[in-house]
């Protein structure tokens, strides 16, 4: 069997596979709960500009709530954005974020188990005892929530480090449009009225190239700010998805690994622990 077939029918005997799953565990251990943090508190502020707006008309009657509020939403903002480090937060962050991104194309790997049980593999059963269903949820809510983690992570990238995604998006296509020639000559303007001033007229901006739409695409995919209220509502549930995922980890993690490696050392440490209680019993 070639390992295509091996990979479309048994994926977990190949060495791919094992070898994306210890990168994909350690991994995930380690920045899990920096992921969590990030994913709950930005469910937090997806609505702060909203929030911002209604609290402006309440500052007068209610002042003392809405200092609070203030100062809620901007630990809130401080602790997604830069993780109250400020720029080296935000440099961490993107960082971080690259690395969101890279958890979720191994998870994505580890997820496929074949051929005959993928449909198996995006739902939850409830009735497989308490372990299944922590293995389950994991692999459900990780398939389903994929791409939206992942989009987070690039975007949350993006925003510390523009210029190589400004350089990609430019090979395919401009970013700003070419400038109209100039005149070789400029005439000279000719002499206002008397009278009051005229208003200024405001400059009008021409239609978005397709690179300019891409990169605003990122900060509105980010924060859910394309179609309204209801996705923003969406962002905020999906936003708590990290967590599921971090705690189902952890309690796999303990299934698998500490789990046994604690009862095999208590089992290792038990007779030596009896036999020191009965050389010190009196005869």
């Amino acid at each position: 069997m070639s390992f295509y077939q091996r990979w479309l029918h048994r994926p977990q005997s190949t060495w791919l596979r094992k070898a994306v799953f210890q990168v994909h565990l350690w991994a995930g251990m380690i920045l899990g709960l920096y992921i969590a943090v990030v994913c709950a508190s930005g469910s937090a502020v997806v609505f702060r500009n909203d929030l911002y707006n209604a609290l402006e008309s309440l500052s007068e009657t209610s002042g003392t709530g809405v200092k609070i509020t203030y100062r809620i939403l901007k630990w809130m903002s401080d602790l997604h954005g830069n993780l109250f480090l400020g720029g080296n937060g935000m440099m961490a962050n993107a960082i971080g974020g690259f690395l969101t991104a890279g958890v979720c194309l191994t998870g994505l790997v580890i997820w496929w188990p074949g051929m005959a049980k993928w449909r198996r593999a995006v739902t939850i059963r409830g009735d497989a005892g308490w372990k299944r269903l922590i293995f389950d949820l994991h692999s459900a809510v990780g398939f389903w929530t994929f791409a939206l983690v992942f989009m987070w992570g690039v975007t949350g990238g993006y925003f510390v480090f523009p210029e190589p995604f400004r350089a990609a998006i430019e090979y395919f296509t401009p970013i700003n449009p070419p400038r109209a020639p100039q005149p070789l000559q400029v005439q000279p303007a000719p002499q206002a009225p008397p009278g009051p001033p005229a208003f200024p007229l405001r400059r009008r901006r021409g239609p978005l190239t397709l690179g300019q739409k891409i990169l605003r695409g990122f900060s509105l995919a980010h924060y859910g700010s394309f179609a309204g209220w209801p996705v923003k509502v969406l962002w905020v549930i999906l936003g708590f998805a990290p967590v599921i995922l971090f705690i189902t980890a952890a309690m796999m993690w303990w299934n698998r690994i500490l789990g046994p490696a604690w009862r095999r050392a208590r089992a290792k440490l038990s007779p030596q622990i009896d036999v020191r209680v009965s050389a010190s019993k009196p005869d």
